[in-house]
């Protein structure tokens, strides 16, 4: 994953770089003159759970680890976006996020590990101040920061796969990223690579023999989108 990451950086980079090389026409020069705009995202996500063991995981050796993989998932949402001064933006992207979790118990005597299931269907709901750098030709950098609320909507059905660990319904997170507007005729492109990190507990504590061994579970995620505005 940490491959990927550095790939896709390095593709924008050089994307940048190669619109700077010589001057250029510029595609829809008063696109950013604009007090507001709107647009869509299409995105691919990894998404994990940050473990920390409780004291019951010490004084009892029932498993050797308990562990949580990337698992992939889709993004989908739309862009609304405020300009508040020459290179300053709020960005909003109401979006739903579609992945599946889980969560694997490495017992003592089994070599299998046997995963725990949770299917999460986020609404999700970031709030971004987006700094760009100057135009130059076609293109400009930019940055994200902001926090973002997740809320679960398949956490209002009681299905099987999540009777052993509960989650609970809110999330909050704090993302940041970068990526590159590529300006066309009639309509701006941009690819976006963005992080985001858990800083609630999302575990709703059962005290059954699965969380019992578990002290909090924080969310990391990792979403690699496609704009267009």
């Amino acid at each position: 994953m940490k491959k990927s990451i550095i790939l896709h950086a390095c593709l924008i980079c050089l994307i940048f770089n190669s619109y700077g090389q010589r001057e250029l026409p510029q595609n829809n020069p008063n696109y950013d003159m604009q007090t507001y705009h709107f647009g869509f995202i299409l995105g691919y996500s990894q998404q994990k759970l940050n473990i920390k063991y409780s004291e019951f995981m010490n004084n009892y050796n029932d498993y050797l680890q308990i562990l949580s993989d990337y698992e992939p998932g889709f993004n989908v949402g739309i862009i609304m976006d405020f300009k508040i001064k020459n290179n300053f933006n709020i960005r909003v992207t109401p979006s739903f996020n579609f992945t599946d979790q889980k969560i694997y118990y490495n017992r003592v005597n089994y070599s299998v590990s046997q995963p725990q299931n949770s299917g999460l269907s986020n609404f999700e709901l970031p709030i971004y101040l987006k700094y760009r750098s100057d135009r130059v030709n076609n293109g400009r950098l930019y940055v994200l920061l902001g926090p973002k609320l997740s809320i679960d909507m398949s956490s209002f059905e009681k299905l099987s796969d999540n009777e052993n660990l509960e989650f609970k319904s809110q999330n909050y997170s704090l993302d940041i990223g970068f990526g590159i507007d590529i300006y066309f005729k009639y309509f701006k492109f941009a690819p976006e690579i963005k992080y985001s990190y858990g800083i609630t507990n999302i575990l709703e504590k059962q005290h059954n023999e699965y969380d019992n061994y578990l002290n909090s579970l924080s969310s990391r995620s990792i979403l690699i989108s496609l704009t267009f505005e």
